[in-house]
């Protein structure tokens, strides 16, 4: 984990309802989607998702596989592992 992202600054990701709306359309499309589709399924600015799978790439809960602008993103173990159980919350 880098130094900008803190155990701090990862709960206060997953408090927003945003984080947990990308994991969930990621996991209920079996990693087959893209930032675009992600952004028009959880109606929130294409921006605004690229930042917060940066953040989840970093933390290793997703990875982004393609070209710059068409990047597959998948859930990891550790992403399959926190969906889990942010949802049983």
């Amino acid at each position: 984990m880098s130094d900008s992202i803190t155990k701090k600054s990862t709960k206060k990701l997953f408090l927003h309802d945003k984080p947990f709306m990308i994991l969930q359309t990621i996991n209920n499309n079996d990693g087959r989607i893209y930032s675009a589709m992600i952004s028009k399924k959880i109606d929130c600015s294409y921006a605004y998702i690229v930042k917060l799978i940066k953040i989840m790439n970093a933390l290793g809960i997703t990875t982004s596989e393609g070209t710059n602008h068409k990047k597959l993103i998948k859930l990891t173990v550790k992403g399959k592992r926190t969906f889990k159980h942010l949802s049983e919350l």
